[in-house]
């Protein structure tokens, strides 16, 4: 699997937590008292997931395209002290 594919499984799973999050917050909307309160955690959660799953699919895709991120296996001299 290429990361590609990973993304794009990741952008799957953005489409399917959107899709609970509408179809609950009419539902948790209607609620009362500490029946609210725990749908919205609830809806807090999922909306967290969102991001989460948004975040790590735009990584993926754009993972080998961003030269100006700099990651640590690269000339670890830059990084770390060393004595020459």
């Amino acid at each position: 699997m290429t990361l590609f594919e990973l993304s794009r499984e990741y952008l799957q799973e953005e489409e399917k937590l959107t899709k609970q999050i509408n179809a609950f917050l009419p539902v948790a909307k209607s609620l009362s008292g500490m029946e609210r309160r725990e749908a919205y955690r609830r809806l807090a959660c999922l909306y967290e997931m969102r991001r989460d799953v948004r975040m790590t699919a735009r990584l993926l895709s754009t993972y080998y395209e961003n030269k100006a991120v700099k990651r640590a296996y690269h000339k670890n001299g830059q990084y770390f002290f060393t004595n020459r």
